[in-house]
């Protein structure tokens, strides 16, 4: 089940479901001449994408986030398949949060696609996963992520963490150009 929150600390502003998930609207300022950072993460475990939703609406109010279940789900929204063929209710990716372990297609495989796609290469990508595995860090720094972030185990510490996160990639570093729109690929998906 696909979730979007865009966040916002005003409830009234909330304009209700959307496509594909729950919405909450901040209503905000460009920031870095952008509307809104938008952030995707997949992740099979609902309360995990709760969890860190719950964090951003405390770390980054000018953020849109969205949750996609696995790692299908991610490369449809990324290509516009189906019901992510939309731009307003599908944008563009500023900042990927990806977990390995889901279900028909793992982290390790989004990551390997994502970075050898000239389309998505430079989407900066976090893993946020349980594994604490030096095999898993090694694999991933190789496969071309820009950090990997072990789950905190209470809310307190997550929201810290999505914090701090959240000041690194919107308010530090300087984030690629977000194109408008996610350009379908005009070959067949090599990968499928």
């Amino acid at each position: 089940m696909s979730r979007t929150y865009q966040l916002s600390h005003d409830r009234a502003d909330n304009p209700g479901p959307i496509p594909g998930g729950l919405a909450f609207r901040q209503i905000s300022g460009k920031h870095d001449g952008r509307d809104r950072v938008v952030l995707i993460m997949a992740d099979d475990d609902e309360d995990d994408c709760l969890l860190v939703g719950e964090a951003l609406k405390k770390a980054c109010t000018g953020c849109t986030f969205h949750c996609v279940r696995d790692g299908m789900e991610i490369m449809d929204y990324l290509n516009r398949i189906g019901r992510y063929e939309h731009p307003e209710s599908s944008p563009a990716p500023d900042l990927i949060l990806l977990d390995l372990n889901m279900p028909r297609m793992g982290g390790r495989e989004v990551l390997k696609r994502l970075k050898t796609d000239l389309r998505f290469r430079a989407i900066p990508v976090v893993i946020l996963t349980t594994s604490r595995e030096v095999e898993d860090v090694k694999t991933c720094y190789d496969l071309g992520a820009n950090s990997y972030i072990t789950k905190q185990s209470t809310f307190d510490e997550l929201v810290s963490a999505v914090k701090t996160l959240a000041e690194y990639w919107i308010e530090v570093a300087t984030l690629p150009p977000r194109k408008t729109r996610i350009e379908k690929p005009t070959e067949p998906d090599k990968f499928s």
